[in-house]
């Protein structure tokens, strides 16, 4: 009895998040996707990423046509990526091999700095000592532009990333805001052609061989911009789906989806 009374009350609450997204999403008068044939602006670029692959499976492309036109790319990872689904590595051997494989996905795709936080996977906070970390990186790199993980994205560290970097950029303000997707899809209001370094981005994914599976799972990925393409007209092959949020949009982030809280 107790436990279908919190699945039911599990449930209520995912649905009125739901409810509150679509509500959030409606009220945009920017929903249809601006289509971005070359990129995003900025020269200055800030990727954060949860763990050490989601930046090449989220924005992979996006980051390397930032390279190609000479713009400095900086990926800040989150957490140390110790509890992921590896091929039987110890914990301690993971996380170093994860900074490795980081550093090679960082060859390939051009990112000139890496910038390991080392929080323990999967117990991200929105904590005050997080938040502090990074407006210290907002403040030393001075980006134009940042990308992060949607902040519905289906996995606690990935929400946790997006509500710490909105509470930073509220003090630090960025110019350019974008979400990138990965575990869940997102109703997004730009697409970035990324046809033709969708090999690029499949090769940076492919590094990371301590995950279980990477080859399908780079398929899957490559499936996902092959369908992000339909938003295009037909006018890409390959394309990633980014949501841009102007600084009203990130405080209403905040309060509706995340409570505005620091812990």
């Amino acid at each position: 009895m107790i436990k279908n009374f919190l699945k039911g009350l599990l449930a209520t609450r995912r649905n009125s998040i739901v409810s509150k997204y679509y509500e959030f999403t409606h009220a945009l008068s920017s929903l249809s996707p601006g289509l971005i044939t070359d990129l995003p602006p900025g020269e200055n670029i800030l990727v954060f990423s949860p763990h050490c692959d989601d930046e090449s499976i989220g924005c992979g492309g996006t980051l390397y046509k930032h390279h190609q036109k000479g713009h400095h790319l900086t990926a800040v990872f989150m957490t140390d990526g110790s509890k992921c689904d590896s091929n039987g590595n110890d914990a301690n051997d993971i996380v170093q091999i994860r900074k490795q494989e980081a550093e090679a996905a960082a060859q390939i795709l051009g990112i000139d700095r890496l910038i390991f936080l080392g929080h323990p996977d999967r117990q991200l906070r929105t904590t005050q000592e997080a938040v502090r970390q990074v407006e210290g990186i907002l403040d030393e790199v001075k980006p134009d532009t940042v990308y992060l993980p949607f902040f519905l994205d289906n996995h606690p560290d990935h929400m946790a990333t997006a509500a710490i970097v909105v509470n930073a950029v509220r003090q630090k303000p960025v110019e350019h805001v974008f979400f990138y997707e990965i575990w869940t899809a997102m109703i997004h209001n730009q697409l970035v052609d990324i046809s033709d370094v969708i090999d690029k981005k499949l090769e940076a994914i492919r590094v990371y061989r301590s995950q279980k599976d990477i080859d399908n799972f780079a398929e899957m990925t490559q499936s996902l911009n092959r369908f992000r393409a339909l938003g295009s007209n037909n006018q890409f092959r390959h394309a990633e789906a980014l949501f841009q949020a102007d600084s009203k949009e990130q405080e209403n982030i905040l309060t509706q989806f995340h409570g505005g809280k620091i812990h």
